[in-house]
């Protein structure tokens, strides 16, 4: 009985292939278990189907019909091959429609993506799926996937945030921005680079990373390298680095508000702006002439800009009609 199963199972496979022999056929037309193999094979191909039954059931008999060596119109070695080929285009759209399930999980998995923003005065903390440590300050936003696929780690930014990336020299980390790419193996360092902002800051702390400044800032399509405590500003194609204190200047990662040592009110300015959600206008002449050192903890606007009004008495500032403020040289 067993050898009989086999042997059955042969033929059927063989019947699928094209390659039926006389004897082939007899046996056929003396064992209905293959035609209930057949029969089984067809179900399973047309399950789910919106063809019409009755069409499906006719289809069927005139393919057992051809098996038996009864052809209806045609011949019975060009149905055999027409059964043959159906098949294999069959099997052909189940591979397919395989392959193509898995491509499409495979880039769902892919291409998983979380964004996290920080809102008003507030500051958020994660830690990405390769170990690396991002704090984003106020305003801020972080686009990152579920997991690293590929030869770079990549993240997108809009805002302020600090990175401390785990090492891997086979994966560079790299953080994009609107205005410029920031490049690094493991290092520790700050971006400042809001959508729309006409000037952007990276500052590093540890190790080494490289500045690619695109768009409207790429002016020389020159990549530059920085070590640490130096910062470099970006201003649509004019580059400055210069040296500041890293760790003061990122004070803000460790939660402590904003700190500022001596530094100019074109950097404070836009950090203000972020913290509080507020617009403040100042020109350019008072906003690279002023300096100030001061930190913001919980304060409100209103009394930063009237300490350092008060700290400065060539300053006023004043609400404006429509909520922001200005911050100005007396008359």
């Amino acid at each position: 009985m067993k050898q009989s199963k086999i042997n059955n199972a042969d033929v059927f496979f063989r019947l699928l292939e094209g390659r039926m022999s006389l004897e082939d056929r007899k046996r056929l037309n003396e064992e209905p278990v293959i035609e209930r193999m057949i029969a089984e094979k067809w179900n399973m191909t047309t399950d789910g189907a919106k063809a019409d039954k009755k069409q499906e059931e006719r289809i069927l008999r005139n393919i057992l019909r051809v098996i038996a060596g009864k052809p209806k119109h045609r011949s019975a070695s060009r149905l055999v091959t027409n059964l043959s080929l159906w098949v294999a285009s069959v099997v052909l759209i189940i591979i397919c429609g395989a392959l193509s399930l898995l491509l499409f999980v495979n880039t769902r998995v892919s291409t998983n993506t979380y964004i996290v923003t920080a809102g008003r005065q507030t500051m958020d903390s994660l830690r990405l799926s390769d170990g690396t440590c991002v704090m984003l300050n106020a305003g801020s936003r972080l686009t990152y996937p579920e997991r690293f696929d590929g030869d770079r780690r990549v993240v997108e930014l809009s805002g302020q945030a600090f990175f401390s990336v785990m090492p891997d020299k086979a994966r560079p980390f790299i953080v994009q921005t609107a205005q410029m790419d920031v490049k690094a193996l493991g290092t520790s360092f700050e971006v400042f680079s809001f959508d729309g902002d006409e000037e952007v800051e990276v500052i590093l702390l540890t190790g080494k990373i490289k500045v690619t400044p695109k768009g409207d800032f790429e002016k020389n399509s020159k990549d530059y390298t920085l070590i640490p405590d130096q910062r470099l500003s970006l201003r649509r194609g004019i580059v400055e680095i210069d040296t500041v204190d890293a760790d003061t200047y990122s004070l803000w990662r460790l939660k402590k508000g904003l700190n500022f040592k001596n530094e100019k009110l074109s950097m404070i300015i836009p950090r203000l702006e972020k913290w509080y959600g507020q617009k403040i206008h100042c020109s350019k002449d008072v906003s690279d002439y002023y300096r100030f050192t001061f930190a913001v903890r919980n304060e409100s606007l209103d009394l930063i800009l009237d300490l350092m009004s008060r700290s400065e008495p060539a300053l006023v500032y004043c609400l404006m009609p429509d909520g922001t403020y200005e911050l100005k040289k007396k008359k």
